[in-house]
């Protein structure tokens, strides 16, 4: 079993991420894979270079994230001519959780958690937002890089902390790649957004389909760049998945966790 899984981490992870370990120059632990939630499980979407994973955190700790920033959510804004402003091809509330100034405890598990699945500590992470998507809410075909947005995002991974039946909509959908994910709550995706060498995924454009029927959509989004953005939390551990490199041999992998392709 533990050699499959070796076999599977090399072959699936190493080709998409093999050059981050080396490239970020960042010298930290690699995670112990028992920290990982029961049931945790990876997956690839066909051939599309997106990444879904079952039971990334639990409905406990999501709900932890909807409480803590319902009271804090404004209207979602884009960014125009260097000016945010509102579209009506992004309707949506948001609130800002992880900051220079602002630091929402509830989200440390979960950053650490994707800082494990990209191979970059969290300290690469921009501001991290939570979004709310209500009746109508959308958010129009879009990249996750570009120059309007002046940013050098890397990855993007988006967490739903709560579920959404499919006559309510909200779908994450990939025009390009014919691919559609419906939010689950634990439930996250991920995806490549640049390289190192600067080329951009553009395959990866995504939209969040209309919230209908009296449905509502909260997710958070983690976007990692390729250099720090904020100093490590006190005492709180950066840890990194080194892609490719094997389980030890005498790792028990801890009852529910899956990783396959």
């Amino acid at each position: 079993m533990i050699k499959k899984i070796i076999k599977r981490l090399r072959g699936g992870w190493k080709r998409r991420r093999f050059h981050l370990a080396n490239w970020s120059n960042a010298a930290v632990p690699v995670h112990n894979i028992s920290w990982l939630p029961d049931g945790f499980q990876v997956r690839k979407l066909a051939a599309t270079g997106v990444s879904l994973i079952d039971n990334f955190c639990t409905h406990e700790e999501a709900q932890a994230v909807i409480d803590s920033s319902k009271d804090k959510v404004r209207r979602s804004r884009v960014l125009v001519d260097g000016k945010f402003e509102d579209s009506p091809g992004r309707i949506s509330d948001t609130a800002m959780m992880f900051g220079a100034n602002y630091r929402d405890e509830s989200l440390f598990p979960l950053m650490q958690r994707a800082a494990m699945l990209v191979g970059i500590p969290y300290t690469h992470l921009e501001d991290v937002y939570v979004t709310r998507y209500g009746e109508g809410g959308l958010y129009n075909e879009h990249l996750d890089f570009g120059d309007e947005y002046q940013v050098d995002r890397l990855y993007t991974v988006l967490l739903y902390l709560n579920s959404v039946p499919a006559e309510q909509g909200g779908a994450t959908v990939f025009p390009k790649l014919k691919t559609a994910v419906q939010p689950v709550a634990g439930r996250a995706v991920t995806w490549t957004n640049k390289n190192p060498d600067g080329s951009g995924h553009f395959e990866n454009s995504h939209a969040a389909y209309p919230v209908k029927n009296g449905g509502e959509k909260w997710v958070i989004q983690f976007w990692f760049r390729r250099y720090p953005m904020v100093a490590a939390i006190g005492d709180l551990a950066v840890p990194q998945a080194r892609q490719g490199q094997a389980i030890d041999p005498q790792t028990e992998l801890p009852a529910g966790v899956t990783l396959h392709q």
